[in-house]
């Protein structure tokens, strides 16, 4: 079953799972499935709302975020350093995980959605230092909906240049590129034709 296939028989309730679930299972590639979201929001086949789109990844990955504050919360380093391995979590990943957490514990709650396996790793690190939920949750909201409608939109942007191009390519794109091409050539051609001439008129006696 493609991802396309999947979107399309299951939706936004699809796309909620599946952003939840990479806080679980780190080969689910969170910018990947965003980006190609955004695309196909773009074609005649899937009617996606942008804004919705961001509201459910955003809840989903916040979802997600909050299970693994849960278990490093309940359960601590012994947990991760027993089955962290079986999800790619390892104690050296952790640890430079935990290391730039607790030098920048808001900082990093914020940026750590754009940093690939990092943002997977923080929640649950947020969990172990028992980082208040008044706290995390809102963070972890903000960082969520921006991170998604960031690569969404991307995604939306890519589809619709390639609308364009598809669309437009003989009436539009080719003489754009031939002109930009002609104006290149002809500014190529004056620009040295002025530097012949500068050296000729360096070269002249003077009488």
């Amino acid at each position: 079953m493609n991802f396309a296939h999947l979107i399309g028989t299951y939706g936004y309730f699809g796309l909620f799972v599946m952003l939840a679930l990479e806080y679980v299972i780190l080969v689910v590639p969170g910018e990947t499935t965003l980006t190609t979201v955004g695309i196909l929001s773009r074609t005649n086949v899937y009617h996606f709302h942008f804004l919705t789109l961001v509201l459910i990844t955003g809840l989903g990955t916040t979802t997600g975020s909050l299970f693994a504050y849960t278990v490093g919360r309940l359960f601590g380093r012994p947990i991760i350093y027993k089955y962290g391995k079986f999800v790619f979590l390892t104690p050296k990943r952790l640890e430079q995980s935990e290391n730039l957490f607790h030098r920048h514990t808001i900082l990093t709650l914020l940026i750590s959605k754009y940093i690939a396996v990092v943002r997977d790793i923080v929640p649950y690190i947020a969990g172990i230092n028992r980082v208040p939920l008044i706290q995390f949750i809102p963070i972890t909201l903000v960082s969520s909906f921006l991170w998604t409608a960031t690569f969404i939109g991307a995604g939306g942007f890519i589809g619709k240049l390639g609308a364009i191009v598809r669309n437009h390519w003989r009436t539009d794109i080719i003489p754009a590129v031939l002109i930009v091409i002609a104006a290149a050539i002809a500014y190529g051609i004056v620009h040295r034709k002025m530097r012949q001439m500068g050296v000729k008129r360096e070269n002249t006696p003077d009488v």
